[in-house]
């Protein structure tokens, strides 16, 4: 994949899925963002207690399902009892990929999933806000792109990435995200994928930028704040 022309649109990740739709970072999230011409999903993994990768946000399933606990502290089976909205039940992270036939973005916010991860299909990228949870993975999966996901764009999110050999920079929203940097990026071999896309004006500042992608909580909308 190369950098885009620009005003060209940028790639459309949808975040959790279509979260504003349906219960996040499940099957039936993953499967409407896939509806709504979303061109990928990103997706977050954590591991049970049994060794299983699971596609869940936060260290605890209090927040998005009708059960409480730590992820970490509870088998699949366990996890798999739960309500996680809609009927929808966590799932596992080969459920999640299978669910979405375009690009994924693994977010992994367990430092053990990356243990027991063994391959990723080549639309996945491997995805952290920790550079040693990138570096480890480039260990033992080196074939599978990373992206270094960051709150402030600049010469040590480009440094970082570039030391770790990563595909892509994920950089928040910030004055310091500019023409120039994603330039910078381009010059780089880097691809870059700003978040969030949260409104028009957002997503038509993105465009101007120069992105490779946005992530958005709206992958539905995107057309629309776009259109002239």
């Amino acid at each position: 994949m190369t950098p885009l022309t620009p005003g060209s649109r940028p790639l459309v990740f949808g975040h959790r899925g279509a979260r504003t739709e349906e219960p996040e970072n499940t099957l039936r999230s993953f499967r409407r963002a896939a509806e709504l011409g979303a061109d990928g999903i990103e997706l977050d993994i954590r591991v049970s207690a049994d060794g299983h990768l699971v596609v869940i946000h936060d260290a605890t399933v209090d927040r998005t399902t009708d059960g409480e606990g730590e992820v970490a502290s509870l088998t699949l089976a366990q996890l798999r009892s739960l309500d996680a909205g809609s009927g929808e039940r966590i799932p596992t992270l080969d459920e999640a990929l299978a669910a979405f036939p375009g690009h994924v973005q693994v977010e992994i916010k367990a430092p053990e999933a990356v243990q027991v991860l063994e391959s990723l299909p080549e639309r996945a990228v491997l995805t952290s806000f920790h550079p040693e949870i990138l570096e480890d993975a480039a260990r033992r999966l080196p074939a599978v792109a990373r992206g270094l996901i960051s709150h402030t764009p600049g010469d040590e999110l480009l440094r970082a990435a570039k030391d770790l050999g990563a595909a892509w920079v994920c950089p928040e929203r910030t004055d310091a995200l500019t023409p120039r940097f994603v330039a910078r990026c381009h010059d780089a071999g880097l691809l870059v994928d700003a978040w969030p896309a949260a409104d028009r004006e957002l997503m038509r500042l993105f465009r101007g930028l120069g992105v490779d992608a946005v992530t958005t909580d709206h992958p539905g909308r995107i057309e629309e704040w776009l259109a002239p």
